[in-house]
Order: C-alpha cells, then structure tokens, then sequence
C-alpha cells in the first residue's frame, strides 16, 4: 500500500476496512467519527483521543454505527493479530510507545479511545447495556485498529487504564495476538499519580468510572470507590490493576510483564525484546541509539520538557518525602483488604 495516499473528501466501506489512514476516533451519538491520518500523523499523536489526535487534515467523517457494522459483518473479515502494550498509567508508557514507533516497521496507535469507550461501558457494575451490541463493536474495532500500511508491518495499540478490565477479550480474538504489561510498585505508583491536583482528580474520576470493574475483583467485592480518599483510591486501582494482570499472566502465554524501572534503566534491552515480542526488528546499535537519544532526554507527554532518568529520580525523591503521611495510609489501606494478600507477590512471566 502506499505509504502516504491522498486524503479522499468521501469514504465507502472498501477504504473504511482497507485503510488506515481513515482512523476511527470515537463513538459518538449512534455513529462513528472518523478521521484522516497518515503515516506521519500516526507519530505526531502523542494520544489518540479528540482532545490530543493531530490528524492529517480538519475534516473527518461520520457514519452510523449499524452501517458500518453491517459492513463489516457482510465482509466476514478476519481478526487480526495486535501488540497490546497495557499498564497502570504514569509508568513510562507513552515513552515507551514512542521509543517502539520505528517508521515502517510499526505503526504505533497510542490510546485510541473507541477502546476505552468499549471499556467503560464494560466496567459498569451490570456489564454493557446490550453485550451482543458491545461485542460486535469490539471485533469491528479491533479489526480497524488492525489495519496496516505493509503487510509486515506490526501494529501496536498501547491501551489505557478501563482496558486493563477487558484484557482478556482481547486476547481472546486472535492466537497470534501479544502483549506487554507495564507495571510499578505501589509506592512510585503513588508518588505519580497523587502528586498535583490534576492527577487527583484523575484518579477520582476513573475509579468512579470502573466502580463496576474494582467490585469484580477479587478481594475489592465490599470496595466502594467513591467513598475513598485520593491515596485510597490510587492505592485501589493499583490493586485492582495489579490483580488483574496477575490474573492474565497465569492465563495467557503470549503476555508479558515488565517493571517500568528497567525501562529506565536498561532501554535499549527493553526496547529491543519489546519489538521481538510484537514481532518486528530492532538492531542493538538501533536500539542504543533510541535510548540515548533525545527522547530519553525529554517528557514523553511533554517534549518541551527537559525530563530524563535522573530528573525523575529527583521528581520521586522530593515527592516521597512530601507525601510521606499519605504514601503510609495508603500503605495500610492496601494491607487492610483481603486483595492486598498478593500485592508484594512479583508478576509472573517477564520481559527480561
């Protein structure tokens, strides 16, 4: 396929599932926004979502949802096999998915948000409003997220936090289809997520969200999100999270588990067994050439930003001794649940 076509003014449903560079933005009001990108637009969208896509024109298009659906029912189209980079959020994932956007070899599709619709809907406490609707939606977005523009080409989806509760829907769709879980302890966990006010009130509005999804984990029944403080809903949804991936771990082969602090310290390792695991090549030289590159020098959310490894270290260091009463209630939240059991037990199955 060529690598950068023409931005058509119209769509038919032969380019809506031949082409990804018409790329499904979100589901809104009985259709489905989609809109132009290109191979360059890919890269240059740090996140996916309406807010933060940088698509490759200002136009878009909508289409109703039960066309095309029916489309893609009458097409019988296969599953396609994905690399699913999943993670708890403030870990290194957005470095980690613009260290693996390697032209031509990986078209890297960072949080779209289509998924983490079908996520919430998922997470509410009696599952989605109509499950054979919401599974049809499923298949028919993962099948656009796998578009690609080579036939070698890997495609990589990093997910967001409400598609952790759906993990293994996912993997269920194609045999082939592979994963990395990104994960932190509890403490630097903490320190992330709890450090503005603006994290704060993330933290509160996604466990609210996925009051549904905690409940259903075990250990979490008796849990009501919103009745906690911010360090006991981080400390929350880093268990459930945790569980979660544990879970998978010992249910599926073809996931991976990866503590974000060996990303920060031996990249170019890590960068290397993450693109074999999704099946695409990175030389030793390329790879040491990423990691000391400028975008290990830069916030991966913020390129403006100067932000490396020991700024980090720095950031974590003066974090841990402002939030020092807070790191310990949260602490003791965590022991106090039945979940907490298994949180200092190590995930199984790791990248390195």
């Amino acid at each position: 396929m060529d690598p950068s076509p023409s931005i058509p003014e119209r769509i038919d449903a032969e380019s809506v599932f031949s082409r990804p560079d018409i790329y499904p933005l979100e589901f809104a009001r009985g259709q489905i926004q989609f809109v132009p990108m290109t191979p360059d637009s890919y890269r240059k969208s740090i996140f996916t979502d309406r807010g933060r896509i940088v698509p490759a024109a200002s136009h878009g298009w909508q289409v109703p949802i039960g066309q095309v659906l029916s489309d893609f029912e009458r097409r019988s189209l296969d599953q396609p096999p994905l690399f699913f980079v999943f993670h708890i959020a403030h870990c290194g994932s957005t470095l980690l998915a613009r260290a693996i956007d390697i032209p031509g070899r990986t078209l890297v599709i960072r949080e779209p948000f289509t998924l983490r619709q079908l996520a919430v809907d998922a997470a509410a406490p009696q599952g989605p409003r109509d499950p054979a609707t919401w599974n049809r939606c499923l298949r028919l977005t993962t099948v656009l997220l796998g578009r690609r523009y080579a036939a070698d080409q890997a495609v990589i989806v990093k997910a967001n936090v409400p598609v952790n509760f759906m993990l293994p829907a996912l993997m269920n769709l194609h045999r082939e289809s592979r994963g990395l879980l990104l994960h932190t302890g509890l403490d630097n966990y903490l320190l992330s997520v709890l450090k503005t006010p603006m994290h704060r009130r993330w933290v509160g509005n996604v466990t609210r969200q996925l009051t549904g999804a905690i409940r259903a984990t075990p250990g979490l029944e008796k849990i009501d999100p919103g009745k906690l403080n911010a360090p006991e809903a981080a400390a929350c949804l880093w268990l459930a999270q945790l569980s979660r991936f544990r879970r998978a771990l010992a249910d599926c082969n073809r996931l991976r588990s990866l503590d974000c602090q060996l990303l920060f310290d031996r990249p170019a390792e890590v960068l290397q067994a993450t693109l074999e695991l999704a099946g695409a090549s990175l030389t030793g030289p390329e790879a040491g050439a990423i990691a000391g590159g400028e975008l290990f020098r830069r916030h991966a959310k913020d390129p403006g930003r100067a932000f490396d490894r020991e700024a980090r270290t720095r950031e974590l260091a003066a974090l841990s001794d402002q939030l020092a009463p807070e790191l310990d209630a949260a602490r003791n939240w965590v022991k106090s649940t039945p979940a907490g059991e298994s949180a200092s037990v190590s995930l199984g199955r790791p990248l390195l």
